[in-house]
């Protein structure tokens, strides 16, 4: 009896409740009551405003985001950086290096690659592949052409150890694995962030400052 009884108790409690919730709202009473007149009107409008401009340019956003978001990522590395250094090759020619980062021991040529999907890749094959939907493309292996702007930039600084690795951003997965010189956000080093670089050795610092201060390659004129 008792059970049935606090039992009982509770359904007039939770009638009453159902029917505040779920009774119809009288829409001319809920404008009369003024609060558009105040203050908050404006805030409303402008909020209502920005957010039907963040939907109609959601994917726009989302690829501003991604590109700060890489920028912070690849700005932590290392203790200096430089970024699109134009680079002899050694043929009377120059290369682009998007960013050169030099760590207490060694110097790291970065290559941004912004690809999207997913990306199958190995070491020594010729192509790569570039999945994003229902549609693949094929692309020369990018470690070939690292690897030569790697042994360019250590002809002009024998002394201390060069690496190049690829940069891939948020957009890249890779379902079958990748080659060590293959660096994404979730992936890079410890060792390599700035906050954990100890005193760039004496060595480090006279070679970077030997590749920052090479003769950079004329301006092409403009063509008509």
């Amino acid at each position: 009896m008792l059970f049935r009884h606090g039992h009982n108790l509770k359904r007039p409690w939770k009638l009453r409740f159902n029917s505040i919730l779920f009774a119809p709202m009288n829409f001319e009473h809920f404008i009369d009551q003024g609060w558009l007149d105040n203050a908050l009107l404006p805030i409303a409008a402008a909020l209502l405003a920005i957010s039907i401009i963040a939907f109609g340019n959601r994917k726009k956003l989302r690829q501003t985001w991604r590109g700060w978001s890489t920028r912070r990522c690849l700005n932590r590395i290392g203790i200096k950086q430089k970024s699109n250094v134009k680079f002899p090759d050694g043929l009377g020619g120059h290369f682009n290096i998007d960013r050169l980062v030099m760590l207490h021991d060694s110097i790291l040529l970065i290559s941004i690659k912004p690809f999207s999907g997913n990306i199958y890749c190995a070491d020594n094959i010729s192509e790569w592949t570039q999945v994003v939907g229902q549609k693949s493309f094929k692309f020369e292996n990018p470690l070939f052409d690292l690897e030569y702007q790697t042994n360019a930039i250590r002809a002009h600084a024998p002394e201390v150890p060069i690496c190049g690795f690829l940069f891939f951003d948020h957009n890249a997965t890779f379902p079958k694995g990748y080659p060590e010189q293959i660096l994404f956000p979730g992936n890079i080093p410890e060792y390599f962030l700035r906050a954990n670089c100890p005193e760039a050795a004496d060595i480090v610092l006279t070679s970077w400052n030997l590749l920052i201060d090479l003769p950079k390659p004329p301006l092409q004129p403009d063509s008509f």
